[in-house]
Parts: C-alpha cells; structure tokens; sequence
C-alpha cells in the first residue's frame, strides 16, 4: 500500500512504511527526508534564534551560534506596539534563514493566567487581544524572510508544574473567549506556518490527541492550513495524534512508534486519509520557498542590537515619578544593587540565547560617559550580607541621587518549574528601606520578566520597569535614565497588591493533575475590575515624561447591525507635556445586560501614537464586530450579544476620559452561571466550578500496586 500526495510535478508516491516514518523527526531539530520530500529545521526563537549548530537539548543548556537576544515578551508586549514586534520577528527571521533554518518556534502566547507562571516572561499578556495582535505582528514580520513560525503552545499551557501530565480543566466559555482568543486572532491574521501543540491535557484529553481543538476549532472554525507539530516530546499516543490532527511528532524518538502505526494503518484504526492529511502538511512545509540570506552576520547582528533596543525602550514602563526622572546631568549619583552589574537580559530553558554582548545597567552608564559611584549591595543568592548594605548606605548618604536595581535571579524565572513566591528578595527590600532612609531621592530599576510584589514602591520616588529587556538593556536604561528616551511601555498584566489577591492563587501550582480553572474567564483585570479589587498597578497602565490628554470621543454610529463588521470610534490625543512621547489609547467593550460569566469590559482595540509637544491628532480606532460576540457553546460558534454595550476610551482599564453606548441590533445572548460567577468576591471554590461546568476534580491515585501505568512518574 502508498500515499499519494501533491499534485502536477509536485506529486508524490510514499510507501506506507515511508509515509510513517515521515511523521516523526530525524533528529533533535530536523524531519526525515524521504521521497524527495526535503528535511525541514526547526530552531528555538521567541525573542532569539537559539540555533544549535552541534549538541542539541531543549533546555538551553548546550551553546548556541550567537544571536541577537531581543527582550522577552513580557517586555516586548509592554510595546503596544505590532509594528515594533513585526521589525523583531524579520530580524529573528533574517538570522534564521542565514543559518539555513526553516521553522522558528514562537511567538508563544498563552494566557497569564498567574504571577507564579514559570514561563510569564516568554508569553506576551493576561489578555487575549493584545497577546494575538502582537503575535500576528511578530508572525508576519517572520515569515516575510521566508522562515516560517511555530505558534505555541496550544492551548491552556499556563504553568510549568506537572506540564508533562497536568489536566487543565476549562469550561467553554473561559476556553473560547480567554485561552484560545489569541491563537484563534494569531492564525486567522497571519496564518502561521505551523501550529505547536501543549504537553498538558484539556478537560481530560492530551492536546497531541484533542480532535475537537485540532480538527474542529483549529481547522475547521479557524481555517487553518498549516503543519501541526507536538511539542518537543508532547506526543501522548502516536495513532490517537495522527487521526486527531497532530502532523509531526519531534524531537525524533528513534521511530520507537513506527510499527505501532503500521499495525493500527493496516487494520484501520489509523485513518489513511488522516495520515496522508499529515503528510502532505509536512511536505507543504518542506517545499516551501526559503530565501538563502547571504549577509555578512556580523553587520547584521550590529544592526539588529539597534531594534533590540529600541524595543527595549519602548517597551519599559515608568510606574511611579515623583520628580526624580529623568536624571540630570553633574548631580552625584550612586548605583546600587548586584543586577546593576549582572543584569539579566533574558530567561531560562529553551529560549535561552547565547548573545554577542550583554550590555549591563553600568556598562551602558560606561558607554555614555556617565559618572557614578557603584555598591553591589545584596548578594543574588539572597543571602543577607551586612557589609555589602552598609558600604551602599554610604555612597547613597554621599550622593544627590540613588539608582537602585532590584529585580529576580536567575533562578527564579525558568521553563520546567513556576515561581514559589511574588515577592521580591528579601535582602533586596532590606536594602531598599535603609537606602531610602539614607537618601529619599531613590529610583528603582526593576529587572524582572514577571510580575512581583509591589509594597516596598513608597520607599522609592521613582519606578522603571526595565522586565528582560534583552542584550541592550544597560544602553536603553541610560536612554531612559537621562531622559534620551521619554517612557512609553504600558503594562501588559495587572500588578495585584498581594498574591492571595490573585483568583487562581489557591489552585496554582498544585502538585495535582486536575488543575481545574475555578475563576473561568475572570482572570488578570477581568477579576479585579468586576470584583472592585484594589490593584498596585493596573492593566494598560504606563507612565511619561510628558502628559496627554484624550478628548472628544465619538463613534460613527451609535448602533451596530448584524452586518458591520466593524464600529468606528475616533478620539483626539494631544501632547500637553513638554517632551515628545506616546501614548496608547485603549477601548474596553462591556455588555450592560449580562452579568453571569461576563468581565465588566474586556480590551476591544488600542492604538500608539508618538506626538511633539503640543501636537495632536485624530485616533481612528475600528472595533470589531468580534469585540460584541460572546461564545455559544451550543451553536460551536461565538454570536452577536444583542443589547445594550458600551466602549470606554481611556489609557488603562481604570483610567477612562469617556464612555460611549452603542446599541447591537441583534436578538440577545446571555450566559447563565452560578451566582460567584455574577459578581466575584473573593475565590470560587470547587463546588463552584463543579456547579458551573459538572466536571469532577479527581486525585492523583496513590503509588500502589495496579495503579502504575506509561504516564507514572516519580512523586
């Protein structure tokens, strides 16, 4: 027996036996070769090529060729900025493509759905719409060198702890509107070339095996055309994946599964015309034009530390100014803090970049001639060290002004394991207190790829969030320092007060398999904003050297119809400040009438604009005519939510100059939820997602004799 795939010159005639074979990589990074089917090479590459010329591992722990380190997407979605993140992925595509890679795996936007995520600084935002338009930003830009992407990790990937057999439990409603929204806007504006799915299960079916979201939702609703490849040893049952969706299984596991799928081929439990789907996607892929980029690597390296660090500075949020910035030029100043020195640029595990430079907070201060006296002040490990904080209470007594970097270690922030906690270092906010005691005129830096805890911010005049800004985060932090560069990066998540704050903070992290989303879709600011919860800083929050004011508001029409497909909205913005600078105006929609299973508005379109002092412009703003659906799980498709909205314009989802109702001609949709679910307070708990969704939450079964099975591992 034979596949036949293709057509024309491009048809071709596999064994069966070949045919398998194609399905499951050659080698760490690269496709089998068979009938005249090319090898395809994948590279590692949210913020970076991690290309890995001899030793290959999925942890970054081997060295990699040189490559630019863009900051992560944490930093980088505190841009607003598609196009910025489109100049990024042509940049990581252009160096792909100089090493003969095929296929970048990234951008990777799953939901942050807690602070404690291990992986939070590689994903872009809590919320779906920002999250996918950045992502569709960064897929174009890659994919226009001819380098295709690899969207990750779909779906519901949200922590790190049991990823290998963790169940999210998800209703629909929360899965469709929150957790899927970003792949669904990343596939349907920038058709990525393939699709990389998640080690963990959904509501009880490994997403290598999820037919529904693969075939029904991916394909079918979305209309996707690409490559489906399982993350790097995410492939649960190798017939199971093939007739479900999954195309390609990597790295490769030695074709330990080849004679399995003969087997189920020839008695038909493996669908024929499922794997000739699977292999036809993957000789799309292989057959795809790549562009051979021939430039000299070292200028184009050169010239891509320039965009690294224009993102870097625009993607850096000031959360606090009481004066003290920008610095001015001939006052003393003193740095403090070990990550002044041996800042960190990037996170850990795969998407770890071996980088031509790292330029440090006090090698950019070097570079621009900027004098300061400097005290390591904490040890990173933690460690309380007396020594280290007097010496630094002493250049902070002596000098006019205090740069302290604060921020987390390196081990704090990996893939394999969440975080343990939200604070800070002790030691660190130790130092805090006595330098500002010493010195009130303190600016903290904050160097940290997640969101951490922020009690110790009245201890400081002054807060930059810098996150991982990549290998020139020293040079932009001078920029921004010494007002070169004027702030413009908005918050992509919500800073809480305090973890407890956090509405999955009680199930996250749970050494248990079911993992079960009691909050549903209230999570980020659609919790704190519904439920009136006090917050440190809010969604779409940033502050500026300069100030904006928003101001007439209108829409085109006040009333949507079932045949718009989108409503516009324009706003006038004007630089009232004295330096020249961005701000992001946002829309948040709401739907009055629904209060079961509903945030009180959720991000609907934003837009950044640069001005001069004194400059204004009209904003155009098209929402959506998606921004007004709500999910019918019924109809498996979303609807149009008749009644009464309203869009509110603003600058964060706190912050609004106006609010404007709109009227959806079309019948009403509401969602019936338990009463938690109306207006949250405090946590849902199990009987409450039980109620809501029917699923049971089931134990890890105890490690005895006859519960031992494929999956086991040790506890």
């Amino acid at each position: 027996m034979s596949i036949l795939i293709g057509a024309g010159a491009k048809q071709r005639k596999l064994s069966d036996s070949d045919a398998i074979k194609l399905t499951s990589g050659r080698d760490f990074w690269s496709t089998e070769s068979l009938g005249g089917i090319p090898s395809i090479r994948m590279s590692d590459g949210p913020h970076g090529l991690r290309y890995q010329a001899t030793k290959a591992d999925h942890l970054g722990i081997n060295e990699a060729v040189p490559a630019t380190a863009f900051p992560t997407a944490s930093a980088s979605a505190s841009t607003w900025d598609p196009e910025l993140l489109e100049r990024m992925g042509h940049a990581i595509g252009t160096e792909a493509r100089s090493m003969d890679v095929d296929i970048v795996l990234g951008p990777g936007v799953n939901i942050k759905r807690n602070p404690l995520g291990g992986r939070n600084f590689e994903y872009f935002s809590e919320d779906p719409l920002l999250a996918g338009k950045l992502a569709a930003g960064w897929i174009h830009g890659l994919q226009a060198t001819g380098v295709g992407a690899s969207l990750k990790h779909f779906a519901g990937n949200s922590q790190e702890t049991a990823r290998l057999r963790s169940d999210s439990l998800i209703d629909p409603v929360a899965l469709h509107e929150l957790y899927l929204e970003a792949f669904r806007i990343a596939v349907t504006e920038a058709q990525p070339e393939s699709v990389m799915v998640a080690y963990n299960m959904i509501n009880g079916t490994y997403m290598s095996d999820n037919a529904y979201l693969l075939n029904d939702v991916l394909r079918g609703q979305w209309g996707f055309k690409g490559l489906v490849v399982t993350d790097w040893g995410a492939l649960n049952d190798k017939v199971a994946s093939l007739n479900a969706g999954t195309d390609l299984e990597m790295p490769t596991s030695g074709h330990l599964f080849d004679k399995q799928a003969t087997t189920a081929l020839a008695s038909g439990k493996l669908d024929r015309q499922r794997l000739t789907r699977a292999v036809s996607n993957i000789a799309a892929v292989a057959d795809a034009p790549r562009p051979t980029e021939v430039r000299d690597r070292t200028t184009m390296l050169t010239y891509h530390a320039k965009i690294a660090q224009k993102i870097a500075e625009n993607g850096a949020v000031l959360m606090k100014n009481d004066g003290i910035l920008p610095l001015q030029a001939g006052r003393k100043l003193a740095v403090i803090g070990a990550l002044a020195d041996k800042t960190r640029i990037q996170g850990a595990g795969s998407s770890h970049i071996s980088t031509p430079e790292s330029i440090s907070i006090l090698n950019g201060l070097d570079d621009a001639d900027r004098p300061y006296t400097y005290a390591q002040g904490y040890q990173l490990n933690g460690e309380p060290d007396a020594t280290l904080r007097s010496d630094a209470v002493k250049i902070a007594a002596e000098a006019e002004d205090v740069v302290l970097v604060l921020g987390l270690p390196d081990t704090a922030e990996a893939e394999g394991a969440d975080r343990q906690t939200m604070d800070l270092p002790a030691n660190q906010i130790a130092l805090l207190q006595a330098v500002s005691a010493a010195n009130p005129n303190v600016a903290v830096l904050l160097n940290a790829g997640s969101v951490v805890t922020m009690t110790w911010q009245t201890q400081a005049k002054a807060i930059l969030n810098l996150f991982l800004g990549g290998q020139r985060i020293g040079a932009a932090a001078e920029q921004l320092l010494f007002g070169d560069a004027t702030p413009s990066g908005k918050l992509a998540e919500t800073y809480p007060l305090a973890y407890e704050d956090v509405p999955s903070s009680a199930h996250f992290g749970s050494s248990e398999l079911s993992v079960p989303y009691v909050e549903s879709l209230y999570a980020g600011y659609r919790y704190y904003d519904k439920a009136q919860m006090p917050v440190a800083f809010p969604f779409g929050f940033g502050l500026s050297y300069t100030t904006f004011a928003l101001s007439d508001a209108q829409l085109a029409t006040d009333t949507l119809t079932a045949s718009d497909k989108t409503l516009a909205l324009t706003v006038t913005v004007k630089n009232i400040g004295a330096v020249r600078g961005a701000e992001v105006v946002q829309v948040y929609a709401g739907q009055n009438e629904q209060k079961q299973l509903a945030p009180l508005h959720s991000l609907a379109a934003f837009s950044k604009v640069w001005l001069d002092p004194g400059a204004s412009t009209t904003v155009t703003l098209n929402i959506p005519r998606h921004a007004f659906e709500r999910w019918d799980e019924d109809k498996q498709a979303f609807t149009l939510a008749g009644g009464q909205w309203t869009l509110s314009v603003g600058t964060s989802s706190r912050d609004f100059a106006a609010s404007l109702p709109v009227q959806v001609d079309a019948p009403s949709f509401l969602v019936t939820a338990p009463t938690w679910y109306e207006q949250p307070q405090g946590k849902a708990g199990i009987k409450d997602f039980t109620s809501l969704t029917g699923m049971q939450i089931t134990a890890n079964p105890l490690p005895k004799r006859g519960n031992f099975n494929r999956l086991s591992t040790p506890r």
